[in-house]
């Protein structure tokens, strides 16, 4: 095993534990949502029995374990049980999403079910609204109600408008204001949306607000198959209590109002305790009285106490802090302190998450390929084969150095395969031809072998976590492009370091020949002293030139693999010398002055266009950058793009144009000498 091999092999191997968690993280708000913990409302008018309301979305078991502490004390409830339905009655505003992508994804007629299920089930005395947020504005169906029947023949006309986009903001500021006119009732909006809200304009803080004001929570079930993001929704719920829940199944979004149902009916508790702060306070009002009733003036007045409050359930943790002797109602008017309880980097949970698991994911599938490949595949057989040819004095192979094949029997019989579609199909001999420019030590059915793992490899893993075809397919295009691109750019960096060397080279040889040493001679001395890559190729010229192949033939072959036209006018003049005569020594120093001379001119050249070189690139990349800055900081406001038809004709486009711009600026740049 080569120490390279193990290296990278260990290097894909970290990669990939790295992209395990990212995947995990990334992917949890596709999995389900994880359980919430939040206070509702702290009645502390009876401070010897202050009343707690919160709802908890995890295991109801855990609630009889919950932890109380009060100003950093640990408090023992007296009363720990459900929240009944009827104290406080529970007032309930749906607003639902009307918008094209709604009804043509199926989610809208699977809301109204779970929505009509939800109202036939719900506790007689909660009072239910209606909104539709249409596509061009949203308006009341049915103001709060006792009546199931009313609620229901409102649902049952409520049908899709046409528009791409529904008023979902301003609904949701209705919602509020109809929930302001009865501060009897425990307040929640209930939001269904499948659509990006171009319709409301900026009512998206006002809706925020009217929330806040009156302390709702908000619930969300949300269709993202459009594109749209639950940023928006779960920043809301973060601030004003509730839950948010995204499915990109349209048919699925029934299944997460049957959840939110679930959350607002059967996960609120209520404890009642005695607080400890209330008897400090209590203890200083009877001091008071008794130095009045000493002095006989009026007793001082007590200023009521701030109580630090802290919930522990289910290894969730929230917090409050409320005034004692008096009534708060809803997340926001109590001063949450909540510590979340998701474990994770906030901005990896969601797209950009997801990217980047799909990039370290790419990174360590290739890292493994090429340490695989280090380890099963002998690294240099051909030179090993030829070993006894290219040293002086030969040297006889050691047992197990005579090409025995160590690989798995599956990898032989899967590579074997390969070889053979790739030669019929004429990219076998391709594939060896870039690998050879290259030096990598592959062959080139291994090496077409485990590029088709990779890309196979990388559009699965995409398909798994984007659970869609079209980004499935971009990354997979990528993953395909990536290893050619890596094969190039090892052969043009080698290449260009051969040419580099190539005058001096020249001039080395011509002083061979002037000490008398014989062309063969001086070939093999030069290869001896001279760096990669030109020492590689002229000892790989040695070696051809002993196996019985002309040393002209062999010096063409390294001229056409390395891609060198000078080399090749080097090769060039040395046979017509061989056939014509003269003085070789003198013409190799005159081609080597004239490649020194020329390679003057390219440098001279290149930093004149250099500007074109930077302008190209930058225009070639800024908009790629430009858009991911704007996905990673809005993707709702740049979805569309993806969604719409005309954005994505944009888009196409776009890419088209920046194309034809790029390589035309390259041809401009690009002088021939």
């Amino acid at each position: 095993m080569s120490r390279p091999g193990i290296r990278h092999l260990l290097a894909g191997l970290a990669m990939l534990l790295l992209a395990l968690p990212l995947a995990a993280m990334a992917a949890s708000a596709q999995e389900g949502p994880e359980p919430e913990l939040f206070i509702r409302a702290v009645d502390s008018r009876d401070r010897d029995a202050v009343l707690l309301d919160f709802v908890y979305t995890g295991d109801p078991g855990d609630v009889d374990g919950l932890t109380l502490l009060e100003n950093g004390e640990q408090v023992t409830p007296d009363e720990i049980g459900d929240l009944p339905p009827a104290s406080p009655r529970r007032g309930i505003v749906f607003v639902i999403d009307t918008s094209r992508p709604m009804d043509e994804s199926g989610a809208l007629v699977d809301a109204k079910a779970a929505v009509q299920a939800w109202i036939e089930e719900a506790d007689p005395a909660t009072e239910i609204a209606l909104v539709a947020a249409n596509a061009d504005k949203a308006s009341v169906l049915q103001n709060l109600t006792t009546s199931r029947s009313q609620l229901l023949a409102q649902l049952d006309e409520l049908g899709p408008s046409d528009g791409s986009s529904g008023a979902i903001w301003s609904g949701v500021k209705i919602a509020g204001a109809s929930l302001r006119s009865r501060p009897a009732l425990q307040p929640n909006v209930v939001v269904i949306a499948g659509s990006v809200d171009e319709v409301s304009g900026d009512l998206q803080d006002a809706a925020r607000g009217e929330l806040m004001s009156v302390g709702a929570a908000a619930w969300v079930a949300g269709y993202t198959g459009n594109g749209m993001g639950m940023g928006r929704y779960e920043s809301l719920t973060d601030e004003v209590g509730g839950l948010a829940l995204g499915t990109d199944d349209g048919q699925q979004v029934g299944e997460s109002v049957d959840t939110l149902a679930e959350a607002v009916g059967a996960a609120q508790f209520r404890l009642q305790f005695a607080s400890t702060t209330a008897a400090e306070v209590a203890a200083e009002e009877e001091a008071a009285a008794a130095e009045a009733e000493e002095s006989g003036e009026a007793p001082e007045e007590v200023d009521d106490r701030a109580a630090e409050l802290d919930l522990q359930v289910g290894g969730l943790e929230a917090g409050a802090t409320v005034v004692l002797g008096g009534n708060a109602v809803g997340k926001s008017n109590l001063n949450p302190t909540s510590i979340p309880g998701a474990v994770g980097i906030p901005f990896l949970q969601g797209t950009l998450g997801l990217i980047l698991a799909v990039v370290v994911t790419l990174v360590a599938c290739v890292l493994l390929a090429y340490g695989l490949t280090s380890l099963f595949v002998k690294d240099d057989a051909l030179a090993a084969a030829l070993q006894p040819y290219s040293d002086a004095y030969g040297t006889e192979l050691t047992a197990g150095e005579e090409g025995d094949d160590t690989r798995p029997a599956i990898l032989q019989r899967a590579v074997a395969i390969t070889e053979q579609v790739a030669e019929s199909q004429g990219y076998l001999s391709r594939a060896e031809a870039a690998l050879e420019r290259a030096n990598m030590p592959l062959r080139a059915g291994e090496a077409l072998f485990f590029y088709a793992m990779i890309v196979l490899g990388v559009t699965l893993l995409a398909l798994l976590l984007f659970r869609s075809l079209f980004p499935a397919l971009v990354l997979g295009v990528i993953g395909a492009l990536i290893p050619p691109a890596v094969v190039n750019f090892k052969a043009s960096r080698r290449r260009k370091a051969f040419m580099s060397q190539l005058p001096d080279t020249l001039q080395l040889l011509s002083g061979t020949l002037r000490a008398g040493y014989s062309l063969m001679q001086g070939v093999e001395a030069v290869s001896q002293e001279v760096e990669e890559p030109m020492g590689h190729e002229l000892r790989r010229v040695v070696t051809e030139s002993r196996l019985g192949r002309p040393l002209e033939e062999s010096l063409d072959s390294a001229a056409e693999r390395m891609n060198s036209p000078d080399f090749a006018w080097a090769v060039m003049a040395i046979r017509i010398q061989r056939e014509v005569g003269g003085n070789l020594s003198e013409l190799l120093l005159t081609v080597a002055d004239t490649m020194v001379a020329r390679e003057r001119l390219r440098r001279d050249v290149a930093s004149l266009t250099a500007e074109g070189r930077v302008s190209a690139m930058v225009l070639g990349f800024l908009p790629i950058g430009l858009g991911a800055a704007m996905f990673a900081l809005n993707p709702d406001y740049i979805s569309k793009l993806f969604t719409e038809t005309l954005g994505i004709i944009m888009l196409i486009m776009a890419g088209v144009s920046m194309l034809i711009g790029f390589f035309w600026m390259k041809k401009i740049i690009d002088i021939e000498i």
